[in-house]
């Protein structure tokens, strides 16, 4: 089973760095990122996943991103995921796999970003 997560402007997930980065934020307003992202991934009605998965994340941007910042973009999504009992966890245990893939994009009406997990 394949479950795609797409987010787009102004709901992407933060990165690591910048002004509103996840290294900059106090863990309070960490965690009302995460909330609002638990609530939008409860609107779009996606199955649990229990046991292994494997993860590919595609970023298309009018801009790439250094890899290490890319990679922050999960936190939010994956501890939102297991917030909502979607996913068991998200220790290399249980995604066994985790890649990621970016694209620049020309429009804004393009820009998004896609987790698509694969149950095994």
């Amino acid at each position: 089973m394949e479950v795609k997560v797409v987010f787009r402007p102004p709901d992407l997930p933060p990165t690591l760095n910048g002004k509103k980065g996840l290294l900059r934020l106090h863990w309070t307003k960490r965690e009302k990122i995460k909330q609002k992202f638990m609530w939008l991934i409860k609107m779009k009605k996606i199955p649990k996943l229990p046991g292994k998965v494997t993860l590919v994340m595609y970023n298309y941007a009018t801009h790439l991103m250094d890899w290490d910042n890319l990679a922050g973009r999960l936190k939010i999504v994956g501890d939102a995921m297991v917030g909502l009992g979607l996913l068991e966890d998200d220790s290399p245990e249980l995604i066994i796999d985790f890649d990621m893939k970016q694209e620049k994009v020309h429009k804004l009406k393009d820009v998004r970003i896609e987790f698509i997990f694969t149950k095994l």
